[in-house]
């Protein structure tokens, strides 16, 4: 499964080049897999150091965003040695932006899986629709489910958001999104929630989102 993902990464890079490609990332548990995923195949094709060049990736940004997103992006772009653009818009808009101030970008990385909304649809290589920015995507894990995504991250020791290690397993924003009500501990008394990866039933992963926190 992982060799898979890999080959289709690198087909992504052979085809249009690591200049040519960006990444999408908001710190979220899929795409830091997608992140460890890419980063592994540059550094097999550029081993010496001073040879690699900086990832692009686009953090399409919400104006309640988690402040332990934020930091984790932070961590990141060391951590993976990454060029990172932050746009507070909805996905379409940052995207036009994007392409707009970096014409020569063709492919995106994505880290969609068929189980997200709208996705079921889609094949590992697929251009945008008619009235999105045309830009390829690339989605090398689309057949992941949840556990597969926490096992590559708990397997591989991929630091990840440590929202997910207090019992968030979908992250939107703070308006948006609470701990997942399946995660509580029912041996306590207080409200304590396990982490993501015990969560067993992948229907409940998005169990948090979409809640108004009024």
């Amino acid at each position: 499964m992982r060799n898979y993902c890999l080959k289709v990464v690198e087909r992504c890079l052979e085809d249009y080049g690591i200049d040519n490609v960006f990444l999408s990332f908001n710190g979220g548990k899929d795409c830091t897999v997608l992140l460890h995923l890419v980063h592994t195949v540059l550094c097999r094709k550029y081993p010496n150091v001073k040879d690699q060049k900086k990832l692009f990736c686009l953090y399409v940004r919400s104006e309640n965003t988690f402040h332990e997103q934020d930091e984790f992006i932070e961590q990141c772009l060391i951590y993976y040695n990454l060029e990172i653009m932050s746009v507070t818009a909805n996905i379409k808009d940052a995207l036009r932006i994007t392409i707009s101030k970096k014409p020569h970008l063709k492919a995106c990385f994505m880290g969609t899986r068929r189980t997200d909304p709208f996705c079921s649809h889609l094949n590992a290589f697929q251009m945008t629709d008619s009235d999105w920015p045309e830009i390829m995507r690339c989605s090398p894990f689309l057949d992941w489910h949840y556990s597969d995504i926490w096992d590559y991250l708990l397997y591989y020791k991929v630091p990840y958001c440590k929202l997910y290690d207090y019992g968030f397993t979908s992250l939107g924003n703070t308006t948006n999104t609470i701990r997942n009500p399946s995660l509580i501990c029912a041996e306590s008394d207080k409200d304590i929630y396990l982490p993501a990866y015990k969560m067993l039933r992948e229907k409940n992963e998005r169990s948090g989102r979409n809640v108004s926190k009024m």
